[in-house]
């Protein structure tokens, strides 16, 4: 059967963000933050969790999720897809308004709830940085790197990343207790529409074992054949992909534009040396019109 890509936030939020799968959002959160022991989830009560119905442009409301666990902690999770501009800032504020919103008047700043976010992504958020695809960030001390409070705390998770450590160092990531969810955000591709049916194998191998894999395999079977979340989903994807579109568009025309700025630069400076427009358009390849244009002459 086809399965519906679970990076598409509208699916994410189905399969992690509804109440009647607590049990999968706990799971799912204790792999992703390493919980273990005393130290795990027990139990979650979910916030915003309503789904705006989608529109025939794809455009809904915020398909975050976003949680309050039994140890008092606020978790946020998104899934971006594409590319957004300033994600780190953004990343920032989106914790900063959950955490001062914990506090209601007259309340003291010590009753804050530690705030945690977690950003699935499937592109390099710091690709000049790390080539890991799980980093956690706190503020800490320079020097001395004792925290600051452990009441702010970063989780990104790189889904384009770990494909490639998959394929290349699978015993490695392995040892990772989140190595099986991320397949499942990573089995299908909504472009192609296409399941790497060796990811899928390793899953459904996991699911004999792991009761919490079992179930969210059999939810996420379930959603992707309802009628209604297939077309939800469908025009959410057209949207997307319009989004995806635009970007590549927009990234052309910028290219453009900077040959362009380039080429006036090189031009400006030929003749300011005393070359001819002449000499310029054969040395560059263009007629004396195109040299004029770039430089309005």
């Amino acid at each position: 059967m086809q399965y519906l890509d679970l990076k598409m936030d509208f699916m994410f939020k189905q399969l992690f963000g509804h109440p009647s799968r607590k049990s999968i959002t706990m799971a799912f959160l204790n792999a992703l933050l390493h919980r273990t022991g005393d130290d795990r989830i027990v139990d979650v009560q979910f916030e915003n969790t309503e789904l705006t119905k989608e529109t025939e442009d794809g455009k809904t409301g915020r398909l975050d999720v976003i949680v309050r666990t039994n140890r008092g902690e606020r978790i946020h999770v998104e899934i971006q897809i594409i590319p957004q501009y300033g994600m780190p800032e953004r990343l920032l504020y989106y914790w900063a308004r959950l955490f001062s919103s914990s506090l209601s008047k007259g309340e003291r700043y010590d009753t804050l709830p530690p705030t945690i976010m977690i950003a699935i992504l499937n592109y390099p958020l710091f690709p000049h940085e790390t080539d890991r695809f799980h980093t956690v960030f706190h503020i800490r001390e320079d020097e001395e790197q004792f925290l600051w409070s452990h009441h702010l705390e970063f989780h990104v998770l790189d889904l384009s990343q770990f494909m490639v450590k998959w394929k290349k160092y699978r015993r490695d990531v392995k040892q990772s207790p989140e190595w099986p969810w991320l397949m499942m955000l990573s089995a299908v591709d909504s472009r192609t529409k296409k399941i790497d049916e060796e990811m899928f194998r390793e899953l459904e191998g996991v699911a004999m074992t792991e009761q919490e894999i079992l179930e969210a395999l059999e939810e996420w079977q379930n959603l992707s054949v309802d009628p209604e979340n297939r077309y939800a989903y469908e025009m959410r994807l057209k949207w997307l992909l319009d989004q995806l579109s635009n970007i590549r568009g927009s990234r052309e025309e910028g290219l453009k534009e900077g040959m362009e700025k380039k080429e006036r630069e090189m031009i400006q400076k030929m003749l300011e040396k005393g070359m001819s427009v002449a000499d310029i358009a054969h040395i560059l390849d263009m007629t004396e019109e195109e040299v004029r244009i770039r430089c309005k002459l």
